[in-house]
């Protein structure tokens, strides 16, 4: 875990905002040389090349509004400093010729001094080359001669995929023996045939899975931003304009499945999927058409039955097919409509989402030496990801995850780990558990991480008292006004000494008892402590910090700084107490139909969603909406509505859908 200790002294920032992830871990923009330079030649500027490379480093440098040192650039993009040096020297002559000032200065760094529109203007002139180019590198040339391989019929020999890629020979030969390794983890085998040349060979399925997973490596955030402004403002004109790192053959099928699914897109088709599942379903029927051009289908070519049925529910993946498919003259087969809507999940067998979720975080904590397992909002979490994600009506294996390089790069300890639960709980194959998939439940565990380290330097206290409750409130708040670095961590009746020591393992333990056979620094104080009891904690509290100065606090901690006002106390009581009444409620309207193990988990869910709603916060309806659901359940969803209203509190079709999952699961 020490890659996490280290990253959280760095500019690495992760937010979780309702169904929103937001997540600045470093910048991943692949784009070709020679297309940077057709548009330095269209401006009339020098010939000058920059590298990749050094294109990297000026993405970095424009999202960056604080300075940044050569150290922490060579750290960032894994080089040496003496490398970054020289990249910088081409870096500030590229900026001086667009009338842009890349400023140095010692014990400071370095920083753009360029206005916000400027900024802009420069970041999408370099994302907005053509990358589907020369000069590629090695993964980028493996990944298109993959493509290639695939949209083909007949062998290919060397020759031609060094014409086709124009490069060498030898360059196409070296390129093989890494492309064999990619093809085996996908149980895919390259054939080689003297005088013939090269294809590739293996199940229809996994073919496909690798195709899919290429291309949305190639896939930057700029080009998400493009794909949906097609859909949601189609153009004749922007949709020509899309050019995607994929083989033109591709790129021809992705354009007009694209404008088909612009004709589709209403704000209900916006409200069942999320960004993600759209590119999915679009890529899907695009791979689709692309491998039946060729004659190769995913099974059977039996005719899908059932298709006014599909039409009439609306249903996005079939709709999409039969649109794209009627432009290429295929028919729609059943089996097709199958791998298009979604994964068959065979190797998963259904668990208790609950308990599936306690032994993950269990076995994150314990190989990475970190109390996750502390951490109840983690497990809320992770509970509601995978509640959602393992039993979701549309299911895609490849689906885009902008973060999953970084978090590779950035934490492998991390991932490796988050791996190796995955398998151990859920499954092994790699039809489920992928780096997509990975990366997401990493996130929740980075959200974590950042809740422990952001905590000072405290001593924690465990406060025993005449019954555990007492004037409690006051001595919290004498103690935390004039005692700094310091928590409360529990407070606890003399009867229960052992028993809450053990579970909290406070640092110090004050008492207005004298305790006996405590292995613990521990202090004597009068029931309301005085200035001298407060005299005495504080010098205590100094003495174990001097002693352990580098200890801070290894459990998640419920709250920080002083205690809540009478107000915020008031409105906390009251919605306590209206999260009590509507799950009461619910729980008659389900009538025993929630199964036994998920009770405690459902109680937790309707606290949780109280207060989401109370607080303005609730799950985003897009990309969480299950129409059927809601369909099916009329009269439950008009009287959880009933219920809600009854309590003031507006729920939307997230929130409802989230609810029926406790009557499906």
């Amino acid at each position: 875990m020490q890659e996490l200790k280290k990253e959280n002294k760095k500019t690495a920032l992760i937010q979780v905002q309702s169904s929103t992830i937001v997540f600045q871990l470093g910048y991943r923009y692949i784009l070709n040389v020679k297309g940077f330079n057709k548009v330095l030649k269209k401006k009339g500027l020098s010939k000058m090349q920059l590298s990749k490379r050094q294109i990297k480093i000026i993405l970095a440098l424009l999202d960056l509004e604080n300075a940044i040192t050569t150290k922490e650039l060579a750290e960032q993009f894994q080089m040496s400093i003496r490398t970054i040096k020289y990249d910088l020297d081409a870096i500030k002559t590229w900026f001086t010729k667009k009338g842009s000032l890349l400023c140095t200065q010692r014990n400071k760094g370095i920083w753009l001094d360029v206005t916000d529109s400027k900024r802009i203007e420069l970041k999408n002139e370099l994302l907005q080359v053509e990358r589907y180019e020369l000069y590629p590198d090695q993964e980028i040339r493996i990944h298109q001669m993959i493509t290639i391989l695939c949209l083909q019929t007949t062998y290919l020999t060397t020759q031609q995929l060094a014409d086709d890629l124009k490069v060498s020979k030898s360059t196409i030969v070296a390129d093989l023996e890494k492309l064999e390794q990619v093809l085996m983890s996908y149980q895919l085998q390259l054939i080689r045939k003297n005088y013939f040349g090269y294809t590739i060979v293996g199940a229809e399925n996994q073919i496909r899975l690798l195709l899919e997973f290429i291309i949305q490596k190639e896939i930057t955030d700029y080009d998400i931003y493009n794909i949906m402004n097609v859909i949601t403002n189609p153009t004749e004109e922007s949709n020509h304009q899309l050019k995607l790192a994929i083989h033109s053959q591709m790129q021809q099928i992705y354009q007009v499945t694209l404008f088909e699914m612009s004709k589709i897109v209403n704000q209900e088709v916006l409200e069942q999927f999320n960004y993600s599942e759209i590119l999915s379903i679009i890529l899907r029927v695009t791979i689709a058409t692309a491998r039946m051009n060729i004659n190769h289908t995913i099974e059977s070519y039996k005719i899908l039955p059932n298709q006014e049925l599909l039409e009439k529910k609306k249903e996005l993946p079939f709709l999409l097919m039969r649109q794209v498919f009627s432009s290429y003259e295929f028919p729609i087969l059943e089996d097709e409509y199958i791998y298009i809507f979604s994964d068959v999940l065979m190797a998963y067998e259904e668990h208790n989402i609950a308990d599936l979720t306690r032994q993950m975080i269990a076995f994150v904590s314990e190989k990475e030496e970190v109390a996750f397992n502390g951490d109840q909002q983690l497990f809320t979490n992770l509970f509601a990801h995978l509640s959602l994600k393992l039993h979701k009506k549309y299911l895609f294996v490849n689906e885009y995850n902008p973060f999953t390089e970084d978090i590779k790069q950035r934490y492998p300890s991390l991932f490796q780990t988050i791996s190796d639960a995955c398998q151990k709980e859920i499954s092994k194959s790699v039809s489920i558990i992928n780096d997509s998939f990975i990366s997401y439940i990493a996130l929740h565990f980075l959200v974590s991480f950042e809740k422990l380290t952001i905590n000072q330097t405290i001593v924690r206290i465990v406060y025993i008292c005449s019954t555990g409750l007492g004037v409690t409130s006051l001595i919290q708040q004498r103690i935390m006004e004039e005692v700094p670095n310091v928590e409360i961590a529990s407070f606890a009746s003399v009867l229960k000494v052992k028993e809450v020591l053990q579970e909290v393992e406070p640092d110090l333990v004050v008492s207005i008892f004298p305790l006996e056979d405590i292995q613990l620094p521990f202090v004597k104080v009068n029931p309301i402590p005085t200035k001298s009891d407060i005299a005495t904690i504080r010098k205590m509290v100094e003495g174990i910090l001097q002693g352990n100065p580098n200890k801070t606090t290894t459990k998640f901690l419920a709250s920080k700084g002083k205690p809540s006002q009478n107000g915020i106390e008031e409105e906390s009581r009251e919605l306590i107490l209206m999260g009590f009444l509507v799950y009461e409620e619910l729980i008659k309207l389900f009538n025993q139909r929630i199964q036994e193990e998920y009770e405690a988990a459902f109680l937790l869910h309707v606290y949780m969603m109280v207060h989401r709603i109370y607080f303005q916060s609730q799950y985003e309806n897009e990309g969480n909406v299950a129409p059927d659901s809601l369909l099916n359940y009329q009269e439950e969803v008009a009287e959880i509505e009933s219920i809600m209203a009854k309590n003031k509190l507006p729920i939307n079709k997230a929130e409802i859908t989230a609810l029926l999952q406790y009557l499906t699961i």
